[in-house]
């Protein structure tokens, strides 16, 4: 059912979008009011207690169950949340449990400037990277994967999505691989995460959808539960 999306969050110097990736350069104006943005939501998301944490997580699964019944029997790369991003794992059983409708479930790890994605199951043995992130240490890159669940730092309702700054989602899917089967795209966040317009830099990813503890948003549109694969 399509309903109107709450209320946006408000960012001081906020403004629209007047191009799209790799129209032109990604301007001074924009550069920094990405850096603004990315900063403000990093400070917001480190001042969430465990237990709003905890049932946003909640939320956000009960969002995520319809769409893993549709994609069933599906390759599923996931991620460890830390610094406050939502955690996505609520469905997953990464936190002990069997995987639901037969789920086979990848995680990141870190291959160069880049990712791979790597089976996981319960008993998998997980060890810290660089950046103090749970990942396999063990294991084969996925051959194929159907969805991808994203994290980021803020969202808009069109797919725009900012990361931490490191660019290796972007590196991972981003051009080069148009003629390459890709991955369901979905950004996983906060509800409080979302802005009005991000800039759109050349080498930012868009996403296919992004699901949030409120409800889903695509093509500047907003659903209170999945609306189902169309």
């Amino acid at each position: 059912m399509t309903a109107k999306p709450p209320p946006e969050p408000q960012v001081q110097g906020q403004k629209p979008v007047t191009a799209q990736a790799g129209d032109v350069p990604l301007l001074e104006a924009d550069r920094e009011y990405r850096k603004l943005v990315r900063f403000r939501m990093k400070e917001l998301v480190r001042t969430l207690d465990d237990e709003t944490q905890r049932m946003a997580a909640s939320r956000l699964a009960t969002q995520l169950m319809p769409f893993l019944h549709d994609i069933a029997q599906g390759y599923l790369a996931s991620y460890f949340p830390v610094r406050g991003e939502i955690d996505p794992n609520g469905f997953t059983g990464l936190g002990g449990g069997t995987l639901p409708f037969g789920l086979h479930v990848y995680l990141p790890r870190l291959e160069g400037q880049g990712l791979e994605f790597i089976t996981w199951e319960p008993g998998t043995i997980l060890r810290p990277n660089r950046f103090g992130i749970p990942e396999p240490a063990t294991g084969l890159p996925a051959g194929r994967l159907d969805v991808i669940l994203i994290p980021l730092r803020a969202f808009d309702s069109w797919g725009r999505r900012l990361g931490t700054g490191g660019g290796f989602y972007d590196r991972t899917l981003g051009r080069g691989r148009e003629n390459q089967p890709r991955p369901f795209r979905i950004g996983v966040a906060h509800d409080q995460q979302r802005v009005d317009a991000i800039p759109e830099a050349p080498w930012d990813i868009r996403l296919d959808w992004v699901v949030t503890d409120r409800g889903w948003y695509r093509n500047g549109g907003f659903h209170s539960s999945w609306p189902g694969l169309k």
